[in-house]
C-alpha cells in the first residue's frame, strides 16, 4: 500500500497518510492516518509494514497528495477547517465502509461529521444519545480505533465530567493524550 508522511512543524508530529490511487477515477482513497512523535518510529512502522514511500507517483496523485498535505497543516497550524468537507474538494474520499463495519459505529462516524464543529466540544453520552444508545465504551471503542484521526474529529468527545479522556487508545500523560488536549485549545482559541 502506498504512505506518505510528512512533519507538522507547529506540533512537532509526523503524520503517516496511506492510500489507494485509483487511476481510473483520478482520486485518492485515505485508508489511514497514523500520528507519530519521532521521525524513528515512524519509518519503523513503514519498515515492518512494507508500506510504499517511493513508488512511481503520477502527476495527478502527487497534486492531490500534495494538496491534502497543504491542507492539513492549514488545519495544525490553527486555521479553522472542516477537514471533512474540504478534502471532498481536492478528489480524495475516505474509506469509511471499509473502516468502520457496523451500522453502529458509522451512526458515531456520521454524528461526528455532521454535528461537531471546528471548536466545539461534545461528551460520551451526549454522542450516546443523539444516536440513540447507552453503549458509551463502545462508543469510546470506535473512536479509538478511527482511521481518520482529525477528518473525523474524535478529539472534540470528551468525558461528561469534563476530562479529556483518551485519545488514539492511549490517556493520561502521554503525548497522544497531550495531542488531544492541544487540538481541543487550538480549536478554542479561533
Amino acid at each position: 500500500m502506498p504512505a506518505t508522511y510528512f512533519k507538522s512543524e507547529k506540533n512537532n508530529l509526523y503524520i503517516l497518510i496511506l492510500y489507494s490511487y485509483l487511476k481510473d477515477s483520478k482520486i485518492i482513497v485515505l485508508h489511514q492516518i497514523k500520528f507519530f512523535n519521532c521521525e524513528e518510529d515512524i519509518i519503523d512502522f513503514i519498515k515492518i509494514n512494507i508500506f510504499q514511500t517511493k513508488v512511481n507517483k503520477t502527476s495527478i496523485e502527487e497534486n492531490i497528495l500534495r494538496e491534502f498535505v497543504k491542507i492539513l497543516k492549514e488545519y495544525l497550524s490553527g486555521k479553522e477547517i472542516d477537514l471533512f468537507e474540504r478534502i471532498k474538494g481536492v478528489d480524495i474520499e475516505l474509506d469509511l465502509e471499509g473502516s468502520f463495519s457496523t451500522e453502529f459505529a458509522l451512526k458515531v462516524v456520521e454524528f461526528l461529521l455532521k454535528s461537531t464543529k471546528y471548536g466545539e466540544l461534545t461528551t460520551y453520552s451526549e454522542l450516546g444519545k443523539a444516536i440513540g444508545s447507552k453503549a458509551y465504551r463502545a462508543i469510546g471503542n470506535t473512536l479509538k480505533k478511527n482511521p481518520f484521526p482529525l477528518i473525523i474529529p474524535c478529539h472534540r468527545v470528551i468525558r461528561k465530567n469534563g476530562e479529556i479522556g483518551g485519545y488514539m487508545g492511549k490517556s493520561n500523560n502521554t503525548w497522544q493524550h497531550n495531542l488531544k488536549y492541544n487540538l481541543i485549545e487550538m480549536e478554542r482559541q479561533n
